[in-house]
């Protein structure tokens, strides 16, 4: 967990707004340093200013597959910073492990997205954390969950178990300089039998791609 430096940040913007020509801050521009170093504290990077997620999981027997879509992404391109929005799916099959509670999946990635960010880095952050969550009954201490050996715990995930995350986004670095062209881009991360088993890794992007009128 990082401390962001809001006095620090609105410091640094009213010095922007200066390399910008504006000497003076006045009218609408009064406040905007202070508007924005809290717009970027507490909402756009404020997975750097707080602990991962609390996720409480369940054990379980089930061993099919579960998918979440629509996930909303909002984050920040590192590069540029820039954002970048779009939406994640995330799947997982348990195997004799974890089920995980289904606002969770969605709290998972809103805390690695509300950072400065890469897409492809996003995508296999969110895929190891989840399966550091839902990895075999007793594959290492319960207190390490989302802790620090989930990077480690990820790799426990059994002959059973599997997780993918896709995730599709339109990156504003693109649309609004360089090239200035409007695209998505589609990236995806995919752990255990995901991987091993060519049956289940087709069914889940099958549900990835298929829209259910609700």
């Amino acid at each position: 967990m990082h401390k962001i430096d809001e006095e620090g940040l609105a410091t640094a913007f009213a010095e922007v707004l200066r390399c910008l020509g504006y000497e003076k801050l006045e009218g609408h521009l009064e406040d905007t340093p202070k508007r924005a170093a809290k717009a970027w504290t507490h909402e756009l990077c404020r997975g750097l200013n707080e602990h991962g997620p609390k996720v409480t999981t369940f054990d379980t027997d089930v061993d099919e597959m579960i998918v979440l879509r629509h996930i909303p992404i909002r984050s920040m391109c590192a590069h540029h910073l820039l954002p970048f929005l779009g939406e994640a799916t995330i799947g997982y099959v348990p195997g004799t492990g974890k089920l995980v509670g289904l606002s969770k999946l969605s709290r998972i990635t809103d805390w690695f997205a509300r950072r400065p960010q890469v897409q492809e880095e996003l995508t296999a952050q969110i895929a190891d954390y989840v399966a550091s969550l839902v990895v075999d009954k007793d594959p290492g201490k319960e207190e390490d969950k989302g802790g620090p050996g989930w990077r480690k715990r990820a790799r426990n995930l059994g002959p059973r178990g599997g997780v993918g995350v896709v995730i599709h986004a339109r990156h504003m670095c693109m649309e609004l300089r360089g090239v200035e062209h409007k695209g998505d881009l589609s990236t995806s991360a995919l752990r255990g039998v995901f991987l091993t088993k060519p049956e289940a890794r087709a069914e889940f992007l099958q549900l990835v791609r298929t829209e259910h009128p609700l």
